[in-house]
């Protein structure tokens, strides 16, 4: 008989995750409650709707050339899986085939624009991340899996005008991250292990 096992990540899990996603909502309320002389981007990721990722944001500039940015995304996303390889990853027969996950991404990013005014040209970026996923499984065995991501990195990235209000923005760089995976209450896969990885992407915005 298969179960359908439901399985919540905390904030408890994810210590960052609760003041990340605060500012994360009252940062574009802020912002945009400033006068508008205050050049302020609202942003989002269209090819992350490709991989179950639903993300907006907004960039506020600050003093000089620097820049404060924060994105927030829904992930909602199904994923059939290979039985055999499953088996041979965590050594137990199962009959798991499928994984319906959903949860939420927070990031912060400073950027330090290279040209004379923030929103323009080139910028070096260093930003925090944090993911909390809730999983519901398919399977012939009881288990509970909690995923947490924290990770952080730096970029190096342009942001360019395609018409005078809507913009592009290019990036690439460096990116660790330490990902937890907890089976019942017994069972601990990665943790506190920090794997370097590239972090790289577009965003398409619109400047107000």
């Amino acid at each position: 008989m298969k179960l359908r096992v439901l399985a919540f990540y905390p904030t408890q899990h994810c210590p960052l995750w609760t003041a990340l996603l605060v500012l994360s909502l009252v940062f574009p309320v802020t912002a945009l409650a400033q006068e508008y002389q205050q050049d302020v981007q609202i942003k989002s990721n269209p090819f992350g709707l490709f991989a179950g990722q639903f993300q907006v944001g907004a960039e506020r500039h600050l003093s000089g050339n620097r820049a404060l940015q924060v994105t927030a995304g829904y992930v909602r996303s199904n994923l059939e899986l290979n039985t055999s390889d499953l088996e041979s990853l965590l050594g137990v027969s199962t009959s798991l085939n499928e994984v319906d996950w959903q949860g939420f991404v927070v990031q912060p990013e400073l950027r330090q624009y290279l040209s004379a005014q923030s929103g323009k040209g080139m910028y070096v970026g260093a930003f925090a991340r944090v993911r909390c996923i809730r999983r519901i499984m398919t399977t012939n065995f009881v288990g509970i899996q909690r995923r947490t991501a924290v990770g952080a990195g730096m970029v190096l990235g342009g942001q360019f005008n395609l018409t005078p209000r809507f913009i592009g923005d290019l990036f690439i760089g460096p990116q660790i991250k330490s990902v937890t995976t907890t089976y019942g209450d017994h069972f601990v896969y990665g943790e506190n292990d920090w794997i370097p990885g590239i972090r790289f992407g577009m965003l398409l915005g619109w400047r107000l």
